[in-house]
């Protein structure tokens, strides 16, 4: 089978006018897929976990605290959850507010959130 990889990451700017902060401009690096021998410059989207207003601080601390010291029981249950990484943790890549109770265990990490 032959792939070809398109480079799209212009349209993150245009994308993020039109939705909200939901993309980032990302390479995936030649030789990540068989026969690709250049870098492909793509847009990404972030995954985010949205919670109500009432959630609990403790409840919202403890679900990022275990997402970040439990990740590689995570990853062996869906490899996603390797992208995962509190330096991606950028409130201005959300287009929602942070939970106080995640921003205090980002803080805690040294993360501005």
């Amino acid at each position: 089978m032959k792939m070809k990889l398109i480079d799209h990451s212009d349209t993150v700017e245009k994308m993020n006018a039109k939705y909200g902060k939901l993309y980032s401009a990302s390479t995936i690096k030649a030789g990540a897929y068989p026969g690709t021998d250049k870098d492909n410059a793509i847009a990404e989207v972030w995954n985010i976990i949205v919670t109500g207003d009432k959630m609990s601080n403790d409840d919202a601390y403890n679900i990022v605290k275990t997402l970040v010291e439990k990740k590689a029981d995570i990853v062996a249950v869906h490899k996603e959850a390797e992208s995962f990484s509190l330096d991606n943790q950028i409130q201005e890549r959300s287009p929602i507010p942070f939970h106080p109770g995640a921003l205090k265990y980002f803080k805690e990490k040294g993360i501005g959130g």
